[in-house]
């Protein structure tokens, strides 16, 4: 599948259509997460007709048609709430009656009723993709807010980047951690995201300074090193609409990760200020979406230790770098291990006990695809590999019987003297990433093998 290709299925997987422009625009109508959206949309099942039915209920509408519509959101409200699992009261009846009217004039403040108008607005004149449960980028872990809190599932996401990026893993890492981190949790988030996206896995945080940065950036460590197609990727969840991704001085950050096929996403619509009660909202959505939580260094009182809350309540696997009890930084991370809210991370390196097996990034298109040549596989950037295989495979010989052990150092210093100027350090890691998973070399504790697949 060629380059071109790839993006002409990605505009059409995340086209906008009547649900999930109805989607968009019920978010528009909320302050936050809202429980009893989710579950009116739920019992109506379509946001399409819960939209039209809120329309039809408020001012301005013949009796007739509101009160039915007003009967029918109630009756769905009800049914909705039952088919979550759970029960409502008079108190909550009463509730929902005045979000409603919330609802109803927000509808109000819209600034068009013309479905393609709206469409340019809320993707902020088509710089923003909006994704829905329906889609095949959805990321279907967000459900489990629903299953195992009382905190609903986003209705819709918003992002910017590579929407493949958010099911190019099915057990995606979160890192996380305060923002005042020390050189130790920096060195840590770094390491231990770096090591997971090495091995294919989708890194997740939430773009902040200090832990969130520095995973981020180990990702993307990763992909320099040993390429985009074998690399995980790195996604950043933000609090407010991706017009207000911040902060300013990760600038460069941000769109490092979208130029690395990662993606920036947001549940709320474009012009929504990241006010600081969202951040805590928004550190579900990092639990949700990680299979393994890690928490590489947090004080004391941190929103490192409220996504941890989440992650647990939410039955995912919890990791905390264990750190020095004479240091403020550590307090967080070791009282979760003490209080068995985590397992203790013993390694930067050794990252099986918390990551499944190696993977390259998944495609959602790649299960109707699997007969036809991948991305990677045509990918010229790639150059003559066919050629490099085999000088690779030369090299590993040459520097067996020359160091009695292959290394990357030791094959880049043979290439170096037979292949002057062809290959980097970067280059010969991502030829080897392939040529492993093609069967045709082993690692095992650091030294490189030719297994009996590549002989000639």
């Amino acid at each position: 599948m060629n380059e071109n290709t790839t993006a002409d299925t990605s505009v059409n997987a995340t086209a906008i259509d009547d649900e999930t422009l109805s989607r968009a625009v019920l978010t528009y109508c909320l302050d936050s997460a809202d429980a009893m959206m989710y579950a009116l949309v739920k019992g109506i099942g379509s946001a399409t007709h819960t939209l039209q039915l809120l329309a039809d209920s408020g001012p301005g509408n013949h009796e007739s048609v509101a009160t039915a519509a007003y009967k029918t959101l109630d009756a769905a409200l009800i049914n909705g709430i039952t088919r979550w699992g759970r029960t409502i009261n008079a108190r909550g009846m009463a509730s929902f009656h005045g979000a409603m009217v919330s609802w109803q004039h927000r509808l109000t403040t819209l600034p068009s009723t013309d479905p393609e108008e709206l469409k340019t607005w809320f993707t902020a004149n088509g710089t923003q993709w909006i994704v829905a449960p329906h889609h095949p980028y959805w990321p279907s872990q967000l459900a489990d807010l629903t299953i195992h809190t009382d905190w609903a599932a986003p209705l819709c996401l918003w992002g910017k980047g590579d929407p493949q990026a958010l099911v190019s893993c099915s057990e995606p890492v979160g890192v996380v951690g305060s923002r005042g981190v020390s050189e130790y949790g920096r060195q840590s988030a770094h390491e231990l995201a770096k090591q997971a996206a090495r091995a294919g896995h989708l890194i997740v945080s939430g773009g902040a300074l200090g832990t969130d940065a520095a995973a981020h950036w180990g990702a993307i460590q990763a992909m320099d090193e040993i390429g985009t197609p074998l690399a995980g990727r790195t996604v950043a969840v933000f609090a407010g609409g991706l017009n207000y991704i911040g902060p300013k001085s990760n600038e460069r950050l941000f769109e490092t990760i979208i130029n690395h096929s990662g993606a920036l996403i947001s549940e709320l619509c474009p012009g929504t200020v990241p006010e600081a009660r969202r951040f805590l909202i928004r550190n579900r959505l990092i639990a949700a979406l990680s299979s393994t939580l890690i928490v590489a260094q947090a004080r004391a009182r941190s929103g490192a230790l409220n996504t941890a809350g989440w992650a647990n309540e939410l039955n995912r696997r919890v990791f905390a770098v264990p750190g020095d009890v004479t240091m403020p930084h550590n307090t967080g991370c070791n009282r979760l291990i003490q209080e068995g809210q985590a397992s203790i991370i013993c390694s930067l390196t050794d990252i099986d006990e918390f990551c499944h097996a190696a993977h390259r990034p998944q495609s959602a298109d790649a299960a109707d695809n699997d007969d036809e040549p991948s991305e990677e596989s045509t990918d010229t950037s790639l150059s003559q590999p066919t050629n490099a295989t085999a000088a690779i495979l030369k090299a590993i010989r040459t520097c067996s019987a020359k160091y009695g052990h292959v290394s990357t150092d030791g094959l880049l210093a043979i290439l170096a003297e037979s292949n002057p100027g062809e290959y980097s350090i970067s280059r010969i890691s991502m030829e080897l990433g392939l040529m492993e998973l093609n069967g045709l070399i082993c690692t095992q504790h650091g030294n490189i093998t030719i297994t009996d697949a590549s002989a000639t």
